[in-house]
């Protein structure tokens, strides 16, 4: 395909969602057409159940296996897949916050299975539901002790039920497994530390840092087709 997929992982309340925004407004001023997708997508029919099921509004998430859990993100993903690869025959760039690598990283710790995890997930993802493989994940490392602050204050902020993932200790168990995969696959991740001298850097400083990254490993990108 002839567009870049750049996913943003990392845990609850890193600042993914800003720096999907300030990536695409850099996009696109310099000339490229640029999509926006989310996930999980709680907008859409599978997008409720899966939000219903971390409430535990519809039974246990705890009572659910994991190749269960593992579906319920890769469904609610599919249902943009076309939207997906017709942008990127396209030429198109594609953004998203939260792609396959924060489903490898959470199906990880809810298995424990960590490897043989990251196959199941991109076979189910990549194969059996065609999802086009991201060119580069952003791994916005923010530790939980920084981003629980920010989760709580948005929670308060948009009065919205827990879901099983806001837990500390899940956070903690997904920043770990997040700092895993980056270091086993450097050329897959792109490593953005958050943290400086105590205190979280600037969205404008670590967007700057993204820009900088993306365009040294894919140099092509700054001239717009």
């Amino acid at each position: 395909m002839k567009g870049l997929l750049i996913s943003f992982d990392g845990v609850d309340a890193s600042g993914k969602a800003t720096q999907v925004r300030e990536l695409k407004k850099y996009f696109e001023g310099i000339g490229h057409k640029v999509h926006q997708f989310e996930t999980p997508d709680y907008t859409t029919p599978p997008g409720k159940e899966l939000k219903r099921r971390l409430q535990n509004k519809d039974g246990k998430w705890n009572s659910i296996s994991w190749e269960e859990k593992m579906r319920l993100f890769a469904t609610n993903r599919k249902e943009h897949r076309e939207e997906v690869i017709k942008a990127l025959q396209a030429g198109d760039i594609v953004i998203y916050d939260r792609y396959v690598p924060s489903s490898m990283a959470f199906i990880a710790i809810e298995s424990g299975l960590e490897e043989d995890a990251y196959k199941a997930v991109q076979q189910e993802e990549y194969e059996t539901n065609g999802m086009p493989k991201e060119a580069i994940s952003i791994f916005l490392d923010v530790p939980p002790n920084f981003s629980q602050k920010l989760l709580t204050g948005r929670k308060e902020e948009i009065q919205e039920d827990d879901e099983y993932t806001d837990d500390i200790s899940v956070q903690e168990r997904l920043y770990d497994e997040y700092t895993k995969m980056s270091d086993m696959e450097s050329d897959r991740y792109i490593r953005i530390q958050c943290i400086e001298n105590d205190g979280i850097r600037t969205i404008e400083d670590i967007a700057k840092e993204v820009q900088k990254k993306i365009n040294e490993q894919f140099p092509s990108i700054q001239q717009a087709k």
